[in-house]
């Protein structure tokens, strides 16, 4: 089901969200290709997050429409999250359980029971998975986050602030 190479895979059309007399995201249009990496740069409060939101269905656009993988954002906001991996930029995990064990609860959630790819992204990222996550590092948990996310087999993955918090070593890594 993944997507062709150069095909629009992320549609936005003067897409706005308002709050009250605060525009969150004003008249955004843009296009993410198949196989390209999208990149939103900007400073605190540009809208970036909102948007992000938006294609994920987690808001309701005030205007303007959003695809993924040729789906409305809005209606179809339930198929949309099955073809993409998020990571927030604030995640956030069951810290009474160990790394490993987050792992494989959501892998489960994903229907998938093969830890391999989660274990060779942990393991390049140099993260331990015995400890409870209560007792990692802000950035340990950040790297946990990403294993988790960058394991599922989806053809879209949204990444919030994805190298937030790790060390120059990871972030070289992550990038």
């Amino acid at each position: 089901m993944c997507p062709r190479e150069g095909r629009r895979l992320i549609e936005t059309s003067s897409l706005t969200k308002r709050y009250g007399a605060v525009a969150a995201l004003c008249d955004c249009s843009l296009a993410a290709q198949s196989g390209e990496v999208f990149g939103l740069l900007g400073p605190n409060g540009a809208g970036k997050t909102t948007l992000l939101r938006l294609l994920l269905g987690y808001l309701r656009p005030t205007a303007g429409s959003a695809t993924v993988a040729g789906l409305d954002c809005q209606r179809q906001s339930l198929d949309v999250r099955r073809r993409v991996a998020y990571l927030p930029a604030e995640p956030s995990i069951f810290p009474q359980m160990r790394g490993r064990d987050a792992l494989r609860l959501f892998a489960e959630i994903r229907g998938c029971r093969d830890l391999r790819r989660s274990l060779a992204i942990a393991e390049r990222l140099e993260l331990d998975l015995s400890r409870r996550v209560g007792f990692m590092s802000t950035g340990m948990k950040h790297k946990l986050a990403l294993v988790i996310t960058l394991s599922a087999d989806v053809p879209i993955y949204i990444l919030d602030e994805p190298t937030a918090s790790l060390d120059p070593t990871v972030r070289a890594t992550v990038l």
